[in-house]
């Protein structure tokens, strides 16, 4: 199983498992596990990417670089829209967000922004209308962004690109 948004999955297994059970398929409690999954995932997604950011530090050897990295990722990374991604995968060079741009198609991006979206309305409006199963695209989609970012700001990013196996 992919080690990608491991509390995410965890939380959407548990929640799959209830609706089967209980056969709550297209009821309220449908929405409420979905839209409580959804902030998790949101949340989760942030966190790998502060992850990705740190692995990537680490590379350079230098434990105040790093640390220096790491702050100031938590705050340019604020939001984790595909497009506030891609600003943030932008600082690593135009190579890395070109990369970035190039290896999440578009259906994805759309996915995953619907997804991002949602959890905003979520915490700042009146919910999100989303399905179960949407969100278990969406969670797919999370980790090939999750994926590509890393590849992209890592240090071969030539190599990156020779090679798109994900």
């Amino acid at each position: 199983m992919d080690k990608l948004l491991l509390r995410s999955q965890l939380a959407f297994d548990n929640c799959q498992e209830h609706l089967e059970k209980s056969n709550a398929w297209g009821t309220e409690i449908e929405s409420y596990l979905t839209q409580h999954v959804l902030v998790i995932m949101c949340a989760d997604i942030q966190q790998e990417l502060y992850r990705v950011l740190e692995q990537r530090a680490e590379k350079a050897g230098d434990i105040p670089l790093k640390t220096y990295a790491v702050a100031t990722c938590k705050r340019v990374l604020r939001s984790i829209g595909k497009s506030e991604v891609a600003g943030f995968v932008g600082y690593f060079g135009s190579n890395a967000k070109e990369f970035l741009d190039n290896n999440i198609d578009d259906k994805e991006v759309t996915i995953y922004n619907n997804a991002v979206s949602g959890r905003h309305d979520v915490a700042h409006k009146s919910g999100a209308n989303i399905t179960f199963r949407e969100l278990e695209e969406a969670m797919n989609a999370a980790r090939n962004v999750i994926k590509v970012v890393s590849k992209a700001i890592s240090l071969d990013v030539e190599a990156a690109r020779v090679n798109k196996a994900f």
